[in-house]
């Protein structure tokens, strides 16, 4: 038997299957977690989130769906702490993380608009443009750190959902296997 905190992580992984973020599924369709989220209530969910690692995948979901940031500034307006700071910072990871790799995720992802800069200034962080967001990614880790309870080091987290992020689209981009949701926008 599924426990409620289980159930509810798989539907947020197979959300996430859905719109394409997949290094967190198992090869399987979990067919108890299928009912589909609306953007708002999935970013909701994973930002309050007890998980680091799935509130990790919102940075992924960002960069694989740029237009989602469109609900960002009022779903942090509805977020209690710690949450709140979490879509912030996982926001402004992918913020940061699109301008650095961006020629390589051109390869994969043909046309997609730039994440607008919502919290660099707020946070007091160095401007996107920086170096191709390397400045503001750095400095992002050194405030997640100082504010978190985890002693993770940030940066190589948030480099390590590029990794799994490029890893997926190259399979995907060599036919290693169909995309792993059958992605539909909403």
């Amino acid at each position: 038997m599924v426990n409620a905190t289980e159930n509810d992580r798989n539907q947020i992984v197979e959300n996430l299957r859905i719109l394409g973020i997949c290094y967190l599924a198992s090869g399987e369709m979990n067919k108890e977690a299928r009912n589909r989220l609306s953007p708002r209530v999935l970013i909701k969910r994973i930002a309050e989130d007890s998980d680091p690692r799935l509130r990790l995948a919102l940075i992924a979901l960002f960069i694989r769906h740029p237009q989602h940031s469109t609900i960002v500034s009022d779903l942090v307006g509805q977020l209690n702490e710690p949450a709140r700071t979490e879509l912030k910072t996982f926001y402004t990871a992918a913020v940061y993380l699109q301008r650095f790799w961006m020629p390589r995720l051109k390869l994969y992802i043909k046309d997609f608009p730039l994440l607008p800069d919502l919290y660099s200034q707020e946070l007091s962080l160095p401007k996107p443009e920086d170096r191709h967001g390397k400045n503001g990614l750095y400095a992002l880790a050194d405030w997640h750190a100082s504010r978190s309870p985890y002693h993770f080091n940030w940066r190589a987290s948030y480099l390590k959902v590029m990794d799994l992020l490029f890893a997926q689209l190259r399979m995907e981009n060599n036919y290693e296997f169909s995309r792993c949701g059958e992605s539909q926008p909403y």
